[in-house]
């Protein structure tokens, strides 16, 4: 066991998300088609508990089934911590999964 008091490593990120579930309010940029490729969403920024996060870096996009509809999940993160928005393209809805503290 490392004594942090004598100078051992900094604690690690969490790698643990912590569940939300909770609706929010999700600014975003939709890219157009680019020849290569399709076009592109990327969440900027978002409001959760009445502050305002802005997603510095999109790190994966991807589709996940629940049931019988497809939603689209973008993974970002800010300066500190990581976050999960889900996008429900049926209800046009957007909600914070998970959070990943740093």
């Amino acid at each position: 066991m490392v004594n942090r008091d004598i100078g051992g490593p900094p604690p690690r990120p969490s790698t643990v998300p912590e569940k939300i579930g909770e609706s929010v309010r999700v600014a975003v940029d939709f890219m157009p088609a680019n020849g290569a490729t399709g076009p592109k969403v990327m969440p900027l920024a978002f409001v959760w508990g009445g502050r305002k996060y802005v997603a510095r870096k999109l790190n994966l996009r991807y589709k996940r089934q629940l049931g019988n509809r497809w939603v689209w999940c973008f993974a970002v993160s800010d300066e500190a911590n990581s976050y999960v928005l889900q996008y429900d393209p049926e209800t046009m809805g957007w909600l914070l999964e998970e959070v990943y503290l740093s």
